[in-house]
């Protein structure tokens, strides 16, 4: 068996580790490695044999409280030696390392039963819904055309978003929105933040994340401006099911159920958020 080992990844290992992102079909860019490196610059690894990445992790630490696992992902050509069942471990003991308290994923129906294994338990469903082009559909929709989020905004936003997601996530939030700062909306209510949403490019469609809204009709204008604003090209978004109605907000703006996930938890979970406020999630390998 050829040797394999576990390092610390790099820039220069972004084309390697995009390649497995487009053999898995997922939708994150090469962007996404960079933003993940810049956030978490001794939380990102590759696994290499021959010198050839063939397997990734990526642990994000959000202020001690949670820490982030994410872009597990192994080579098809070395699946079933048990990789990636070693880059999880990596992924824990780094958080372990970095004095978490608690780690964190977003796992499918088919990770499940490891991540059980290693200690994970259950704590609420979410969902992968997706929409084709909105072209005109959206000229007679009922919204209101919403401002988009200013550098002036950020603050506020920011600052509503910690009790809701449960840790200080601004580092990532600006970046975000310097991205794209044409895909962030929000909502406000005298003079309080009471909704927002962020976006951003994919390699297979726009993702809608996260998308926060303190009530119902704050919810669906954010759901219709994004769509507005991405009318040309298909939409992703992971809805949050402790939130009762973004379902069917999606359903109602013509989305379709494209897969299960799982939010998991290792640890005490001292910091849960507020996930009833939560329409959609800033993505599974976020948070």
């Amino acid at each position: 068996m050829t040797a394999l080992t576990v390092r610390a990844m790099t820039a220069a290992d972004i084309p390697g580790a995009n390649r497995l992102r487009q053999l898995a079909g997922w939708n994150q860019t090469e962007k996404d490695w960079q933003r993940f490196l810049q956030l978490s610059p001794n939380g990102c690894f590759v696994a290499c044999a021959d010198g050839k990445v063939c397997g990734t992790v990526t642990a994000l630490n959000y202020q001690n409280r949670f820490g982030w696992i994410g872009m597990i992902l192994v080579d098809p050509e070395f699946r079933k030696r048990g990789i990636g069942t070693r880059l999880l471990e990596v992924g824990i003991e780094c958080l372990k390392n970095m004095n978490v308290e608690t780690a964190k994923l977003d796992a499918t129906p088919m990770g499940r039963p490891l991540y059980h294994q290693r200690g994970f338990v259950e704590e609420y469903a979410i969902e992968r819904w997706e929409r084709p082009p909105a072209g005109i559909e959206l000229d007679n929709a009922k919204s209101t055309v919403l401002p988009a989020i200013t550098r002036d905004d950020l603050d506020s936003v920011c600052a509503q978003d910690e009790p809701i997601f449960g840790a200080n996530r601004s580092g990532l939030l600006r970046q975000l929105w310097q991205e794209n700062p044409s895909l962030g909306a929000v909502v406000h209510s005298s003079n309080e933040v009471v909704g927002y949403a962020l976006g951003r490019s994919g390699a297979r469609a726009c993702y809608l994340g996260p998308w926060i809204a303190k009530d119902n009709a704050v919810a669906e204008v954010l759901l219709l401006e994004f769509l507005r604003r991405t009318r040309d090209q298909p939409v992703f978004v992971d809805i949050c099911l402790e939130n009762s109605r973004a379902c069917e907000l999606v359903k109602a703006a013509g989305f379709q159920r494209q897969r299960p996930l799982t939010r998991m938890y290792r640890g005490p979970n001292n910091h849960p958020g507020q996930p009833k406020l939560i329409c959609g999630i800033a993505g599974p390998e976020l948070g």
